[in-house]
This record gives structure tokens, C-alpha cells and sequence, in this order.
């Protein structure tokens, strides 16, 4: 059964019982348990889903999930770095040392040029670990490419992020241009 099959059984059943049960929840008084109800069923959704990136945009700084300034072109000075904004959904999570649990994803790097060939490649770039108590789902990641050696031209940067507590994998780019 493909992901998308099995997704799609998961919201045909339970999920519209869950609908259901938090319209009466909401009809009952009791929002909180209604919120409760559909979060059950967003998680199941979440669990049966692949990893998939929900945005990833150059930006100029990011300080918080959803607090970002978005850059207004992807043109970069030799020298300057291309700093990407990245919201991930439907990852895994593991067991962390708050004895809940853990949000685990590592990133590969290529950089191609113009005519797509690999000029730069870079497994394990980078690993992020962050210890939640909650099944977080506002989670937002910022990744940098150095510009520091590339010559003028089109470039694009290929990441593949990868769960660690699964082996799910969602891959996206990201082009940019170095001046010259």
C-alpha cells in the first residue's frame, strides 16, 4: 500500500469520527476536549504522512517558527551566505532526555550549477536534535550555505533532509545566483 493510499484510509475512518466527536464536544461546551479530539486525529494523519516540507524560502534572519524575513531576491555576493527558512511536517519522534520525546533530522547538501552537475556535495551537513515534551508540530529549522568559493553563475542548493527515528526523506532546492 503506497503512503498516499494509506493515508487516505487513515483520514476515511477514524478521522471523520473524530470530526464528529469534537462537533459534539464544541455542541457539549467543551472546546478544550474538542481541540484534544482533532489533535488525536492530526496525529494520525502526521504518523501515516512522509516527511514533507511544508515551506522552505531564502530568507534574510529567522528567530522563531513562522517569524521570518523573507529575502526579497536570491542574488549573493561572493563571500555572503544563503540562509534558508525550512518547515518540515510529518517527521518521526524519538525518545529524548526529557524522558519524552525527540525531534531528530539530519541534512545532506549538493550545489549544482547551471547545467546541473554537481559542484559541491556534503552528507551529514548537519544534525539537529531538540528534546520536546509535546508532539511539536511548530517546528522550523534554518540551514546556510557558505558562498565563499563558488565563481559567478546560477546555482541551486539540493538539500535532503532526513528523519533519524525513521526512514522517511523529503528532498527540495533551493536556487540562488552568486555575483560576479
Amino acid at each position: 500500500m503506497t503512503t498516499a493510499a494509506f493515508c487516505g484510509a487513515v483520514a476515511a475512518g477514524s478521522i471523520a469520527e473524530k470530526g464528529a466527536e469534537a462537533e459534539n464536544q464544541v455542541a457539549a461546551g467543551d472546546p478544550a476536549a474538542a481541540i484534544e479530539t482533532l489533535d488525536a486525529a492530526i496525529a494520525e494523519i502526521w504518523d501515516a504522512m512522509p516527511l514533507t516540507i511544508r515551506k522552505a524560502v531564502p530568507v534574510d534572519s529567522a528567530t522563531g517558527y513562522g517569524v521570518y524575513a523573507q529575502r526579497d531576491n536570491t542574488l549573493y555576493k561572493s563571500g555572503e551566505k544563503v540562509l534558508v527558512y525550512v518547515e518540515p511536517i510529518g517527521f518521526a519522534y524519538g525518545r529524548g532526555p526529557l524522558g519524552d520525546r525527540l525531534i531528530s533530522l539530519g541534512v545532506d547538501l549538493a550545489i549544482l550549477d547551471a547545467n546541473g552537475d554537481k559542484v559541491f556535495g556534503k552528507e551529514d551537513l548537519m544534525r539537529l536534535e531538540l528534546p520536546v515534551r509535546y508532539r511539536n508540530r511548530e517546528f522550523y529549522l534554518t540551514l546556510n550555505i557558505n558562498l565563499e568559493t563558488p565563481p559567478p553563475g546560477k546555482y541551486t542548493g539540493r538539500f535532503l533532509l532526513k528523519d533519524n527515528h525513521s526512514d522517511k526523506t523529503a528532498e527540495f532546492e533551493i536556487p540562488f545566483e552568486v555575483a560576479g
